[in-house]
């Protein structure tokens, strides 16, 4: 049990919202009272080990596991579901990254992780201590992730898969209210994408701003956010950037409202330098997108924000040790 894991007051009155739109009415405030957890509470975090329970318990007695992801699915026919969220610029990569920061980074639930592979790529979830048992909450995670990434996207998401093992009604079941294919009592929780649109056209200097203002949304929503974690979460998009002049650290700095040197000193604080956050992005973007077999030398070397490939060809043989094709035919064949 994690009694101090929480959640933002901001999602838990989202969470509240769902379970408005599929419990029947007294239901739900009798349950808040019974889990100590107010329907208009002033406090800033919420136990979310307790909203997790509870959301598990009105699942039970509603007799549908799906209970959360279908109060979900009434706020999108609402235009309720994360209001006001406008599409990441950029290509899918950067699109997956920032949402997958944006579902997780306020939430005890789990965590996400990118798996490329040569066809098709997969966001995956692994549940942390605690939560491994709260499926229903984990199916709802997964329905907002299929709704995020579509949104303004021309990413065409190929399944979902589960780790319950359901029979063929209930699958069929789920395949509507999640509108993709579902395969179920598969080893990781997850969301399974074609690599077709991995990549689209860089962003522009008119795009920025939406991303700016998210990453300044997940620093409110998260106080105890670093910047050297903010400088994490956006180096690896920073690169696609184009029109704009400037090096990382300037795009960096502008997209979080500081100044270049009050940046710099704030990571530095936090007993880190940006120079090596820079590298190692790269390093780690460079051993993600790898995998992907169509991802050409020079296209990758784009990607990671070097304008030469020689420069490129050089950073790799220092991470590495070795070229960045003899890497990929030890690694992948």
């Amino acid at each position: 049990m994690l009694i101090d894991a929480t959640m933002s007051r901001q999602n838990f009155h989202h969470v509240v919202a769902a379970l408005d739109a599929r419990v029947p009415g007294g239901r739900l405030d009798q349950a808040l009272n019974e889990y100590h957890l107010e329907r208009c509470t002033e406090a800033e975090r919420i136990n979310h080990w307790r909203c997790a329970d509870l959301t598990a318990r009105l699942a039970d007695q509603q007799g549908d596991p799906a209970l959360l992801a279908r109060g979900f699915q009434a706020l999108e026919q609402q235009r309720r579901l994360f209001p006001g969220l406008s599409p990441i610029p950029g290509d899918i990569l950067d699109r997956v990254n920032q949402y997958q920061r944006y579902l997780c980074l306020h939430s005890e639930l789990g965590d996400y992780r990118l798996r490329i592979g040569a066809e098709e790529s997969s966001l995956q979830l692994f549940r942390r201590p605690g939560f491994e048992s709260y499926d229903g909450q984990a199916l709802a995670l997964l329905y907002s992730t299929c709704r995020l990434l579509e949104r303004g996207s021309p990413l065409r998401i190929r399944r979902v898969t589960l780790r319950v093992h359901h029979d063929e009604r209930d699958r069929r079941d789920l395949e509507a209210l999640l509108g993709v294919p579902v395969s179920s009592g598969e080893e990781q929780d997850g969301v399974v994408f074609s690599n077709v649109h991995l990549l689209q056209p860089s962003a522009t200097a008119g795009s920025l701003d939406a991303l700016g203002q998210r990453e300044r949304q997940l620093r409110r929503m998260q106080p105890g956010l670093g910047w050297s974690d903010s400088v994490r979460g956006l180096l690896p998009t920073v690169p696609t950037v184009v029109g704009l002049p400037g090096k990382p650290l300037a795009l960096c700095a502008s997209l979080l409202a500081v100044s270049e040197r009050t940046l710099q000193r704030r990571v530095e604080a936090e007993g880190q330098d940006f120079r090596s956050l820079l590298s190692d992005s790269r390093r780690q973007l460079a051993l993600t997108l790898m995998p992907w077999r169509d991802l050409t030398t020079e296209q990758l070397a784009v990607r990671l924000g070097y304008s030469q490939t020689a420069q490129f060809y050089r950073a790799f043989r220092d991470w590495f040790g070795e070229s960045p094709g003899r890497k990929r035919v030890a690694m992948y064949g």
